[in-house]
C-alpha cells in the first residue's frame, strides 16, 4: 500500500504532539498522560492504513465523488476534502482548467467555511502536478478568506513552478471571485455553484441571478416591437453577445434546476425579486414558477432554442461556434443544454450540479455537429 502526503497530514501532526509531550515528560510534567497519549497514537498508526483505504474508496469513481459532494453540505467532512482533491486529480478532473470551475468553487467554499484549518487543508491537498496546482491557487484566491494572500505567499516554497500565477493573484492582476464579470466565461457560473454547494452561502447565488439580464428566448427575437427587433438584431454585431445569451440562459436554467432539489433557494429568489431590476424581475419570476412546478426541463429546451437562434444569426467565422473555444468553455454550457433537451439523460445528469463532469457532454456535442 502506498501513501501520499495527504495521507500523512494527521500523522505529521501527531508526531509533533508526541515530540513536544515527550520533552515535557523529561521534566516530570504530565509523564503518565504522555505515555497514555503515545499508546493511543501508536494504536492510531495501526489503524491508519484501513482508514486511508476507506477514505480513498469513497472517491474511487467520479460517481462516488460527485455523490459525496452533493451530500457534503448536509454532512460536512472537511478533513476528507484533501482525499477528495487527490481523487479529483487522479480521476483527471483537473486536466482542463476551463472545465473544473465547479470543483474550484467547491474547494474555495470548503476553505472559506473552515478558516482556522484552511492552511492545513491546503497543505494536505498537495502534492499535485504543476499544471493542476492552478486549481488550488485559484481556490485559495476565490475563498475570500481574510488571510488568503498570506496562505498563497506561504505556499510558494511548495509550488516553485507556479510563482508567476501566485504573484498575479497577490498583485490583483487576476481577480477574486466576487470581482469577476459573469460574461467573462461560463465556468464562472460553475464556480459560484460549487461555492454554494460547499457552504450554502447565498452570495454566489445572488451573483448568478444578476446574469438573468442576458437571458433570451426565441420569442424575444421574433417579438414585433421595435425595441425587441433592435435587441435581436444587436446579437449579430458582437460575438460576445453570443456568450452572454448563453450565460444568461444557463443562469436561468441552473437556478431553476437546482431549486427543484434545494427548495430553500426559492425563498431566496422571492426575496431577491423585490429588489431586482426591470430586466431581471420577469425572468426571475419565470425561474420561480418553473422551480415550484418542477418544470426546469422546459427552461432547458427554451435555452437551446435561444442559443440556436443566436447561432443562426452569427455566420460561421463571425462567432466562436466553429472555433476551438466552441469545444472549450462556451461549449461546456451548451453541451449540457443540448444533451438534456435531446433526451441524453446519461450525459446531462452530471450537468445538474452545473459542471463537475463535462467530458461526456463535450464529446457528444462535437459528435453531433
Amino acid at each position: 500500500m502506498s501513501f501520499n502526503s495527504s495521507d500523512f497530514g494527521l500523522f505529521r501532526l501527531g508526531c509533533k504532539i508526541c515530540v513536544e509531550m515527550t520533552k515535557l515528560a523529561k521534566f516530570g510534567i504530565g509523564k503518565v498522560y504522555t505515555r497514555i497519549l503515545i499508546v493511543f497514537f501508536a494504536l492510531s498508526l495501526f489503524l491508519l492504513p484501513a482508514t486511508v483505504e476507506a477514505g480513498r474508496d469513497k472517491f474511487s469513481t467520479p460517481e462516488k465523488l460527485i455523490s459525496w459532494i452533493n451530500q457534503y453540505r448536509s454532512n460536512p467532512e472537511p478533513t476528507r476534502v484533501p482525499f477528495a482533491v487527490q481523487a479529483m486529480n487522479r480521476l483527471g478532473l483537473f486536466k482542463d482548467l476551463d472545465k473544473a470551475g465547479f470543483l474550484v468553487g467547491f474547494i474555495a467554499g470548503v476553505l472559506a467555511d473552515n478558516q482556522t484549518e484552511a492552511e492545513i487543508l491546503v497543505a494536505n491537498m498537495l502534492p499535485i502536478p504543476p499544471k493542476e496546482q492552478a486549481i488550488i491557487i485559484r481556490a485559495i484566491a476565490y475563498s475570500g478568506l481574510p488571510e488568503w494572500r498570506t496562505i498563497l505567499q506561504n505556499l510558494k516554497p511548495q509550488l516553485p513552478m507556479r510563482h508567476h500565477l501566485i504573484n498575479q493573484y497577490l498583485s490583483g492582476e487576476k481577480k477574486s471571485l466576487k470581482e469577476l464579470s459573469l460574461d467573462g466565461s461560463p465556468d464562472i457560473l460553475d464556480t459560484l455553484w460549487g461555492y454554494y454547494a460547499a457552504t450554502g452561502f447565498y452570495d454566489p447565488v445572488i451573483q448568478i441571478i444578476t446574469a438573468l439580464k442576458w437571458s433570451k428566448t426565441k420569442q424575444d427575437f421574433e417579438a414585433p416591437s421595435w425595441k425587441s427587433m433592435m435587441s435581436a438584431l444587436s446579437w449579430n454585431k458582437d460575438k460576445n453577445d453570443v456568450e452572454r445569451v448563453t450565460i444568461g440562459n444557463m443562469a436561468k436554467w441552473t437556478l431553476a434546476s437546482n431549486a427543484e432539489r434545494d427548495r430553500d433557494l426559492i425563498g431566496l429568489y422571492k426575496v431577491e425579486l423585490e429588489s431586482s431590476s426591470e430586466t431581471v424581475r420577469p425572468v426571475l419570476q419565470e425561474v420561480i414558477n418553473s422551480a415550484e412546478r418542477f418544470e426546469a426541463d422546459e427552461l432547458r429546451k427554451d435555452a437551446l432554442a435561444a442559443i440556436q437562434e443566436v447561432k443562426r444569426r452569427n455566420p460561421e467565422g463571425k462567432a466562436p461556434w466553429s472555433t476551438a473555444s466552441y469545444a472549450g468553455s462556451l461549449a461546456i454550457s451548451t453541451a449540457c443544454v443540448i444533451a438534456g433537451a435531446t433526451g441524453h439523460a446519461e450525459i446531462a445528469a452530471p450537468c445538474i450540479i452545473s459542471g463537475a463532469l463535462y467530458s461526456g457532454a463535450v464529446k457528444f456535442l462535437n459528435a453531433t455537429r
